[in-house]
């Protein structure tokens, strides 16, 4: 079987995180199988994977097949070949779309198999996953079936990627950094709250991205030599580096889906930063992660918690630096009694399995080629 991943990359580097740490996962635990990744940016590719050459049509990392959605010609002819039978399951990821050169051959040269498109979409804790997950859709053609697949964080979802660094609990170091990954904010109050931090001299570690310059803005403006605080600006690295960083830190304050995912699994205490939406969508999805992680505290924990999140990502007008410096402080002074909560909330999603998994037992029981 050939199962062939769809990427574009929107938001700088999470959509083609996700995608490649699932592909690799599923090259991992199918190995009979071909597994082709055809992406728009493998600029940003090669930024989470320095393996990668931005230049190449086609090249190969490990059991992965990697193509430039651009080159029409090329993957025109490698994925035309022998009827297409190279196309025979499709992961078109985050509504992206496919290609030109693969909507001729699937919908213009008149295939004679079936092929199989698998949309996965965006992770989210809303309702709306369990709905849609599995839930097939026409196209117009006959041999060109569609179906729904949601990662999620219920037994009624595909459920998280658990690759083998996070398959297990790992021990918290308490004294580790805090790691920003970040949209733009106003970090001065969040600044504040870590001078009054009862820890002293508490390393953050400053990730690339869009918060990138806004923090270094803040941070500018107070007195370095009175902080509570160091900041290390970190290089871009790779994914496998990324992860180990992550566990190495006492506190995650982070965005996108695919860190979001990593920190979920992690145990960490953290703040998930929403893509900010207009009308303030946003806090609609941080609300509906909030229920998944209720029950795993106690209702006087929890409370520092939501707490912060809604403060954190509430836009900043409607919200007083007050109320983000005290929440944030609370967040901080009470995350060593949090931890107990987040771990037992990173074994709860374990026991819903691998969204790798999950999805090769969906394609093995379901797809007809």
């Amino acid at each position: 079987m050939t199962i062939t991943f769809l990427c574009k990359v929107v938001d700088n580097f999470g959509d083609i995180g996700v995608v490649y740490r699932l592909s690799k996962q599923i090259s991992q635990i199918s190995k009979n199988n071909i597994i082709n990744l055809v992406t728009d940016d493998l600029v940003s590719f090669n930024r989470i994977c320095s393996k990668i050459n931005p230049s190449l049509e086609y090249q190969q990392l490990d059991n992965l097949h990697i193509f430039n959605w651009n080159s029409y010609d090329y993957c025109y002819s490698h994925f035309k070949n022998n009827d297409g039978k190279a196309l025979e399951v499709i992961l078109e990821c985050f509504q992206c779309g496919r290609p030109d050169w693969m909507e001729k051959i699937l919908f213009e040269d008149k295939l004679q198999h079936t092929v199989q498109i698998i949309m996965l979409d965006y992770l989210t804790a809303e309702d709306y996953a369990e709905t849609f997950h599995c839930l097939e859709s026409l196209t117009r053609s006959k041999s060109v079936k569609k179906v729904n697949f949601m990662p999620g964080f219920t037994q009624k979802t595909g459920g998280l990627i658990i690759d083998d660094l996070w398959k297990t609990h790992f021990p918290r170091d308490c004294n580790g950094p805090v790691l920003f990954f970040t949209y733009e904010k106003d970090f001065i109050p969040y600044f504040k709250a870590l001078n009054r931090w009862n820890r002293k001299d508490t390393k953050l570690l400053l990730a690339q991205g869009k918060g990138r310059q806004s923090f270094i803005n803040c941070y500018n403006q107070t007195d370095k030599k009175q902080n509570n605080f160091s900041v290390k600006e970190l290089e871009f690295i790779n994914q496998d580096e990324w992860d180990l960083l992550m566990q190495k830190c006492s506190i995650l304050v982070i965005r996108g889906e695919e860190s979001l995912s990593r920190a979920c699994l992690s145990g960490i205490p953290f703040v998930w930063n929403a893509y900010p939406q207009s009308e303030e969508y946003q806090l609609v999805k941080v609300k509906a992660l909030l229920e998944r992680m209720r029950n795993c505290f106690n209702t006087q924990d929890f409370a520092v918690i939501e707490r912060f999140w809604i403060a954190f990502n509430t836009n900043e007008k409607d919200v007083s630096e007050v109320e983000r410096e005290e929440s944030f402080l609370d967040f901080l002074n009470k995350s060593e009694e949090l931890v107990y909560g987040f771990v037992r909330f990173a074994e709860e999603l374990r026991k819903n399995g691998d969204l790798a998994t999950n999805l090769m037992t969906y394609i093995e029981k379901n797809v007809i080629i």
